[in-house]
């Protein structure tokens, strides 16, 4: 190796040591099968997002049900990946 291959290797070593990859690959065996996590946050914010809807039909009246119902949806995903995944 030249002089200036060597350099080029040092100095890229610890970039390479930066970019390494996952641990593990978040997903549960349910019954013998891999499932992915954030499928499983998704089935639990769908689930939560149609009990607050019940919740509140019953005290408010939503003005853009279509903005807020899919922001309730995201906003529950998000949550429940931090509160069990991280």
């Amino acid at each position: 190796m030249s002089t200036s291959r060597k350099s080029l290797h040092g100095k890229f070593m610890p970039a390479l040591l930066l970019i390494t990859g996952c641990g593990r690959a978040p997903s549960f065996n349910i019954l013998g099968s891999f499932f992915p996590a954030w499928l499983l946050c998704l089935v639990l914010a769908v689930l939560l997002t149609v009990v607050s809807r019940a919740l509140l039909n019953r005290y408010v009246e939503i003005a853009w049900p279509v903005l807020v119902y899919p922001s309730l949806t995201a906003i529950f995903v998000l949550a429940s990946w931090l509160a069990l995944f991280r």
